[in-house]
């Protein structure tokens, strides 16, 4: 069973902090239903709790960015992760010695508070201003007051101290984790966030599948306090208003966040779809047809992998091979012309141009996402061995490929769908000992099968929009060079992916500054 977990805000919530009601009618019935749903978030219970009403939570939670595993219902912590009492006095030196302002989160004679020095007021105000009436701000005179009570947590707004020097104050060594971030909804505010060496978000849901006896998690987040949870997730995904270094830990990267696209995202594993039956109706007409026709084993690279995707998005045979102009198309329907190219996409340049003077043309090209290699012997068919599924998103190639068809990426009588795909790879061999498939000269002799269990996803590419939202990092200045696009991006400066946006028109060269090109978006 799976355990998904989401981070709430900028990820399930709203940019108006809210659950839409689509959002939560669908969580609702999936839960119902026996579906493990969860929420980690660096808010206290109290803070999230006022935000989630509508949703029927029942398995533990994360607050505090994994310092406590909660109950949903009661906020009652089941595990907590705390501050050791070498970090606390490390950390109350530091903080009066450099006289600063941090919020301390502390248990107080059963309640949670949050205090906060009155003679540092102007260092919080971000803070208190936007949680005015909240009963847990406790306002001190002293420093003695500010560290009462069971201390778990602390914050810094915007502190002026180097980062780098309260990165090694408080490091994994001396007993502490910490996060700096931008504010969600205030970009203008960073959050310096510290707390216990055994806490994060990965720990703490970590901590619930083992509760909740899952064998399988994925994770949703936005920001750099997700990251964790993403990296240690079977799958992480990745909200479309995800920061750059989210995305790039990332094995999916969906809808936003003001899109439902959380909820969506599992309701599309969990419940059954006409999607799920027409994909697997095209696996099972093309392996009948490709088995026919070469045998039991049949299907050296690519093969089945086309046939499949023809039949998904043509499954008429009168709609198959059909010529224009000087060559044959895989499909064609009232959407237009289909074309599945599972080799080079440069290999279309002459074919498009034929096909997109007669009609739309969607181009599907399909990557191997998850992937898993099961050995066979070829005298019995008797599975030998079969390695776990690996993830992978390979954006270098993407681009390349991309990059490769520019000249109509801007063509609005072209859509590229990059078909990620789940595929077992079959490995067909003879002997007692498993081949070295490593060696090349081994692969090019092997039987070697490969046959796509899942569509996980559709990426469309229709036009600039759709390559905004998904390629361009969202921190670049009104102009910028290539290397400062590759920097944001956390990319090589070899990268295509600024030529891919270019072509696109979504930015565009501007002039230089010395030596290198400036750019601009469009």
């Amino acid at each position: 069973m799976t355990l998904y977990a989401t981070d709430l805000d900028g990820t399930l919530l709203r940019s108006d902090m809210t659950v839409s009601d689509e959002s939560a009618a669908t969580l609702n019935r999936l839960i119902q239903s026996g579906v493990k749903f969860t929420f980690a978030t660096a808010r206290s219970f109290s803070s999230a709790a006022p935000l989630l009403k509508k949703l029927e939570l029942s398995c533990p939670a994360v607050t505090f960015n994994g310092v406590f595993v909660i109950d949903p219902v009661t906020g009652e912590h089941i595990i907590e992760n705390i501050f050791s009492r070498d970090a606390l006095l490390i950390a109350q030196e530091y903080f009066v010695s450099y006289e600063l302002a941090p919020l301390v989160y502390s248990y107080i004679d059963g309640r949670e508070r949050v205090s906060y020095l009155k003679s540092k007021h102007d260092k919080v105000k971000s803070y208190v201003d936007m949680r005015k009436g909240d009963k847990r701000l406790r306002p001190v005179d002293s420093y003695e007051e500010l560290f009462q009570g069971r201390m778990f947590y602390f914050t810094l707004l915007n502190p002026e101290t180097d980062y780098a020097e309260l990165s090694e104050v408080f490091s994994r060594e001396n007993g502490f984790s910490s996060n700096s971030m931008h504010d969600t909804y205030d970009p203008s505010v960073i959050w310096f966030e510290i707390f216990s060496r055994n806490a994060s978000k990965a720990s703490a849901v970590l901590q619930i599948l083992e509760l909740t006896k899952c064998d399988k998690l994925v994770c949703f987040g936005d920001n750099k306090n997700d990251i964790s949870m993403v990296q240690a997730a079977d799958t992480g995904v990745a909200v479309a208003n995800a920061c750059e270094e989210l995305k790039a830990q990332a094995d999916v990267v969906i809808g936003s966040n003001d899109e439902g696209a959380v909820a969506e995202y599992i309701r599309q594993r969990e419940e059954p779809s006409e999607d799920i039956d027409r994909f697997s109706h095209a696996l099972s007409a093309a392996m009948t047809r490709i088995r026919g026709m070469h045998g039991s084993v049949g299907t050296q690279n690519e093969k089945l992998i086309h046939a499949v995707l023809k039949n998904y998005y043509a499954p008429y045979s009168d709609e198959q091979e059909i010529k224009i102009g000087k060559y044959f198309a895989d499909a064609v329907s009232e959407n237009g012309i289909f074309e599945i190219q599972t080799r080079s996409l440069h290999r279309l340049r002459e074919k498009l141009a034929d096909f997109t003077a007669a009609a739309r043309v969607t181009v599907v090209y399909p990557v191997e996402s998850e992937t898993r290699t099961v050995y066979m012997r070829s005298d019995t068919g008797e599975m030998v061995k079969e390695t776990p599924f690996r993830r992978s998103y390979p954006k270098a190639k993407i681009f390349r490929e991309l990059y490769s068809v520019r000249e109509y990426l801007a063509n609005e009588r072209v859509s590229i769908i990059l078909a990620r795909l789940k595929v077992e790879k079959r490995v067909y061999f003879e002997g007692e000992e498993l081949p070295d498939l490593r060696n090349r000269r081994v692969r090019q002799k092997l039987p070697i099968e490969k046959i796509p269990l899942a569509l996980l996803e559709e990426i469309r590419l229709e036009n600039a929009n759709d390559y905004r939202e998904r390629y361009l990092p969202r921190t670049l200045p009104e102009e910028f060079t290539k290397k400062e696009f590759c920097a944001a991006c956390r990319e090589s400066t070899l990268s295509l992916r600024l030529e891919v946006l270019r072509a696109a028109g979504v930015i565009k060269q501007t002039g230089k500054n010395g030596r290198s090109f400036l750019y601009s978006l469009v």
